[in-house]
């Protein structure tokens, strides 16, 4: 009979980590062996055998005591976000969650080891560690998912979990580390790598925040006139996609994607298209995100004839140019952003990644493909000359320089160049393939290795997938639903007033800024007047309640700013939402930086001397473009009774 302690554990563990729960009900043992014994003070300890080693992993007299010494002995600074590393019984982890509860927000458990956590369940009530909301797992994740499932986990996590990635502290316990520490290294380096591509999807540069909204804003006639992705979600289950993108192997094997014709959903990336029509070969759908005028050139270079038989599955952040430049069939797809909820038109949202090959992806995820088979998704170069198919377009040409390439493992090379850029498309697939629950198969024949893909030459993978007839075009045909004039008008009716809501809201933000901006003038002039002309010397002299106001009083009126009305929320944040975060992570950082509180401060503000113009410039920004689509649609549609 299990022990109560199990019971309790496990109750918890079933109740909020179903999975894990099954893991362990599962597990076949491990190729270490878990010794357990009493301690001196009649606390359980634990000792790890491995390749006839004992590792003593918490102390014989008291574990307790040496967690907290561990912990303490850390050092850390600002440990918002910590991870720690191996799980032993949880000493340490309640030590961490103990004596940094005044600083600690979320913690990040990892472990190697499935048999380990049973272990720690069937020994130790960690029930409490198990139930609490700070706490992350990662147990008994293999090495080559690392990356998906950490990229996965920051990203459910969400922005809150997101604001504090640049004070990471770890913890590496010290006796784990001697049994796991290749795999400990290697998660880390996974974790960072996942923190990295969070961040870099957030920035600090009004104009460039701008340009897919902007671009939004001058397709509100578009996405009200065409219909959306989610008119055929699940249409094509069990049926075979292929997607063909424009990688230098797709010179390979293209001749053989003739066979799967009429046999699966081929969708292409839009500067795959030329190369395709090179061949005779005509795809159901074209993707497209990219906010460049280059797309439309791409797709003028085209015969209309050809784009009048291919459906453009297109994001609405690509410029009207592009669709105006597309007389064939268009469907909307929509990218996980707030802008679209305030739009309230629904066409169907995917999260979506950085490449067209990634929104592909989704699209075929979404319809129901399975398999899902790779053409062309190199992911890599064969040299700085050599980036994309025979026949791509002109405009994809990179000028790659050597110093741009890095290594990565290939598919039928040991390694294959490749840039943080397409590196950063091949990890996106990796997470995108760890959680579809079909098969992807990578039958690329060269390029970088995608974990989790099944690797297989293309004309097997046609021979054994693409095998039956499917009548693709006429299923788009009989499911995508093109609104009526009625429809079109009853929607601008209703959004016309929330663009009159709207506007009002986007004028009151743009208020508080320059009140924000006058608090920070004011507070310079007195240091001015005052004689504060260094550093150290104000750190010296200007009084520190003093101080504590003025910097609360600016947070208190850029935090008015983040959470102002129903839709900036919307709107608005949705333009500014990637700077704000920005400069949260920077706020949040500081502590990590300086230890002198009253520096922080100072600090604080010289940040928000940045923040205040930088928001109400992007305000000023969006205030034009609303007033702008605004007038065009009335222009199109009139104005509404």
């Amino acid at each position: 009979m299990k022990s109560s302690v199990y019971a309790r554990n496990m109750k918890i563990l079933r109740k909020r980590m179903s999975v894990l729960a099954r893991a362990i009900e599962l597990s076949n043992g491990s190729d270490c062996e878990y010794l357990v014994e009493r301690a001196k003070n009649s606390s359980k300890t634990l000792a790890i055998k491995k390749d006839d080693k004992i590792y003593q992993i918490h102390s014989k007299y008291n574990p307790q005591r040496e967690a907290s010494q561990q912990v303490a002995g850390m050092g850390f600074k600002n440990p918002k976000l910590l991870v720690v590393l191996g799980l032993g019984l949880g000493y340490h982890i309640r030590a961490c969650l103990e004596e940094l509860k005044d600083s600690n927000l979320f913690m990040v458990v990892i472990e190697k080891d499935v048999e380990a956590l049973r272990v720690a369940i069937e020994n130790a009530d960690i029930s409490d560690l198990l139930a609490s909301d700070k706490i992350r797992w990662v147990i008994g994740v293999p090495e080559n998912e690392g990356y998906a499932v950490l990229n996965d986990m920051v990203k459910q996590a969400g922005i809150g979990f997101q604001l504090f990635l640049k004070t990471l502290q770890i913890f590496d316990h010290p006796a784990i580390n001697k049994v796991h520490g290749d795999y400990h290294k290697h998660m880390i380096k996974c974790f960072r790598e996942a923190a990295h591509a969070v961040i870099f999807n957030y920035g600090n540069c009004p104009e460039d925040s701008m340009i897919g909204v902007e671009n939004i804003m001058k397709n509100l006639s578009t996405i009200m006139r065409n219909p959306g992705v989610k008119d055929m979600y699940g249409s094509f289950k069990g049926v075979p996609g292929i997607i063909v993108s424009t990688g230098p192997s797709l010179d390979k094997n293209i001749e053989e994607l003739k066979n799967a014709v009429g046999k699966c959903v081929m969708i292409s990336a839009d500067s795959a298209l030329k190369v395709l029509l090179k061949h005779d070969i005509t795809p159901h759908a074209a993707v497209s995100l990219e906010r460049i005028l280059n797309v439309a050139r791409m797709f003028r270079e085209l015969p209309d004839d050809y784009k009048k038989k291919i459906w453009l599955a297109a994001t609405p952040v690509i410029r009207k140019e592009a669709y105006d430049a597309w007389p064939g069939p268009t469907f909307m797809v929509y990218r996980a952003f707030a802008h679209f909820e305030w739009i309230q038109m629904p066409k169907g949202t995917l999260n979506i990644g950085p490449s067209c090959s990634n929104m592909a992806f989704k699209i075929l995820e979404a319809l129901g493909c399975d398999p899902i088979i790779l053409v062309g998704q190199d992911c890599a170069f064969q040299s700085v000359e050599k980036t994309h198919a025979d026949s791509a377009p002109s405009v994809t040409n990179l000028n790659l320089k050597e110093r741009d390439l890095i290594k990565v493992k290939g598919n039928v090379e040991e390694w294959v160049y490749t840039n943080n850029i397409y590196d950063m498309f091949r990890k996106a697939f990796v997470t995108d393939i760890a959680q579809y629950r079909g098969t992807c198969v990578n039958s690329t024949e060269g390029g970088a290795w995608i974990e989790g893909s099944v690797q297989m030459p293309l004309r097997e993978s046609i021979a054994k997938y693409c095998n039956r007839p499917v009548e693709t075009l006429d299923i788009f045909q009989q499911k995508l639903h093109y609104p009526t004039e009625n429809e079109i008008m009853a929607e601008y009716t209703r959004f016309r007033q929330t663009m009159i809501d709207t506007r009002k809201e986007v004028e009151g933000v743009i208020d508080y800024c320059d009140r924000g901006e006058k608090m920070i003038y004011d507070f310079e002039d007195r240091l001015e007047k005052e004689g504060f002309a260094k550093i150290e010397d104000f750190l010296e002299r200007f009084p520190d309640e003093e101080l504590d106001v003025i910097h609360a009083e600016m947070t208190r009126a850029r935090s008015k700013i983040i959470t102002f009305g129903k839709y900036f929320n919307l709107y608005l944040m949705h333009i500014v939402q990637m700077i704000i975060v920005k400069f949260e992570m920077d706020f949040n950082e500081l502590p990590s930086l300086c230890e002198d509180k009253k520096r922080c401060k100072l600090q604080g503000i010289k940040l928000m001397k940045r923040w205040f113009p930088t928001i109400g410039d992007v305000c000023r920004l969006s205030l034009k473009l609303l007033v702008d689509a605004f007038n065009d649609l009335e222009k199109e549609f009139g104005k509404a009774a």
